[in-house]
């Protein structure tokens, strides 16, 4: 069974004046990255809590570490695994868990609140098991001006071989309203991915601010080239 961390060098489209700076909307900025300034959002280094615990453990794929209205919040990601028992009663399935869940507190020194988890499992009977968080399109943002973060995860996951479709996820949260787009994507005879598949919009979508739809939809877009890598390595 193979399992694929993501490909590096995956590449991010969104527009920096409209999320702010590229480092601070897409996450690229690492542990060890100075602080990052946006209207009414710091986007935080290790430096700054050097001899403060957070949220996570060693397997952590990354912290998004950020100042708002609100005090301070982390945003954990994982990838795990699991093996269940067929539904079939054929067997076992392999299973890859994405997990992401954002902690809060008030102030410097306070304790860490779960304020929300998201999970992604994908069962998978082989060949091929493939899930990741794309973590080049993952971050905190505040593209509405309102001193709260938005929080964008993006994910790709698949089981199969040959021409079975990739499945992509993106998602942005802003307190406790969640906004997404989730299909499926395919490599042509060239090698270049199509959007061919199905594609579902949440019921909330439909009612977001402009500039939260725009976002999804430059996030949306900027998968097809990361699809397009792990296509090609699975195949």
């Amino acid at each position: 069974m193979n399992a694929r961390l993501p490909a590096p060098g995956l590449i991010g489209l969104l527009r920096p004046a409209l999320l702010g700076t590229v480092c601070a909307a897409l996450a690229a900025c690492d542990d060890a990255a100075p602080s990052a300034q946006l209207p009414g959002l710091t986007l935080l280094s290790a430096q700054d809590v050097a001899a403060d615990p957070m949220p996570g453990n060693d397997d952590t794929l990354r912290r998004v570490h950020y100042r708002d209205l609100h005090g301070e919040g982390v945003l954990v990601l994982e990838r795990s695994a699991a093996v269940i028992n067929d539904p079939t009663g054929s067997g076992s399935l392999d299973v890859a868990i994405l997990t992401a869940r954002l902690y809060v507190r008030s102030g410097p020194r306070k304790g860490w609140t779960k304020q929300w988890q998201r999970q992604i499992r994908q069962p998978c009977a082989g060949p091929v098991l493939e899930a990741a968080w794309l973590l080049q399109h993952v971050g905190a943002t505040d593209l509405d001006g309102d001193g709260q973060a938005e929080i964008t995860l993006a994910s790709h996951t698949f089981c199969g071989n040959g021409s079975d479709p990739h499945q992509l996820h993106v998602s942005l949260i802003d307190g406790s309203t969640g906004y997404g787009i989730e299909g499926e994507t395919r490599l042509d005879a060239a090698g270049q991915a199509r959007f061919d598949g199905e594609r579902h919009q949440s019921p909330s979508l439909a009612s977001a601010p402009p500039v939260f739809v725009q976002h999804l939809e430059k996030v949306w877009s900027a998968l097809g080239d990361t699809s397009t890598t792990h296509a090609r390595q699975a195949h």
